[in-house]
């Protein structure tokens, strides 16, 4: 049963060595569709994960306005008792283009408005722009990237998050390309409630410390159905002091709050501690 002839179809990566200094101004397909025939058992272990169709243009007339390229079973590599039947497509037209690099810079993309009574204290994203190369034709249009969009109405507190380009023209490629770093803090317009005497939480491994604060105040926004019932016990404000921290320390206050509390401020924000 094992050395029954066997066909399947596979995809191979379609990847191109271009002239010097030159790009592919057409748009190419990125795989192509391999039929081969083998023993069962030979085509159902063998892993052509890592396997390209490469074709090296600098062997073709690319002066000319235009050429062909035909595949051919010889361009696929197979493992021993894999014989290649066919591939498709049989043949592409292709035309070269004096290739450019440029840097273009990234827009953040947003949808939506933050929630009613909120704002948008802080948005800040990196990195700003990347180096493009490509077809002269395409990249002289081409005048930014964009980053995928962000839904503002999704956003609490303060975040970051990673957001990555939205698709470009196949024909351009991305130098060092990376997802965009978004950081954000969203925070109420204006308070409506005050949370007094609230004590300090140390996250620490030093046993002996001095803090210039031991209770702080927190202007909040609730909502009108939880600000009766909001508790004490439920808002923690943390200090968090390094380990290798020594001598005198000024240590930035955070605050967790249950939801439908927004903060809007520590009074203080810092403190100073003595290790």
């Amino acid at each position: 049963l094992n050395s029954e002839p066997l066909e399947v179809d596979k995809r191979l990566e379609l990847t191109f060595i271009n002239p010097t200094d030159l790009a592919i101004n057409v748009e190419v397909p990125k795989t192509v569709k391999v039929k081969v025939k083998g023993s069962r058992a030979f085509v159902q272990n063998m892993d052509l994960t890592d396997e390209k169709v490469i074709v090296d243009l600098r062997d073709y007339p690319y002066k000319q306005e235009t050429f062909a390229v035909t595949f051919e079973k010889s361009m696929v590599r197979m493992p021993f008792g894999i014989e290649v039947l066919d591939i498709e497509p049989k043949q592409i037209v292709l035309s070269l283009e004096r290739e450019i690099r440029k840097v273009v810079p990234v827009r953040l993309r947003t949808v939506g408005e933050v929630g009613k009574d909120l704002k948008l204290v802080e948005k800040d994203f990196s990195p700003g722009e990347f180096m493009i190369r490509g077809p002269y034709g395409v990249l002289k249009k081409t005048t930014l990237l964009n980053s995928v969009p962000v839904d503002l109405s999704t956003l609490e507190g303060k975040g970051e998050m990673r957001l990555p380009l939205e698709k470009i023209d196949q024909r351009i490629v991305i130098e060092d390309k990376k997802d965009i770093q978004f950081k954000y803090t969203v925070r109420p317009n204006k308070a409506n409630l005050t949370l007094k005497n609230i004590a300090i939480s140390y996250l620490t491994t030093h046993k002996k410390f001095k803090s210039s604060e031991d209770k702080v105040a927190l202007d909040v926004l609730v909502s009108e159905d939880r600000k009766d019932a909001l508790r004490e016990s439920e808002v923690k404000v943390i200090a968090e002091i390094p380990d290798k921290a020594r001598g005198n320390v000024r240590v930035k206050l955070r605050a967790e709050l249950p939801d439908g509390v927004n903060l809007l401020q520590i009074h203080p924000e810092f403190i100073n501690v003595s290790l």
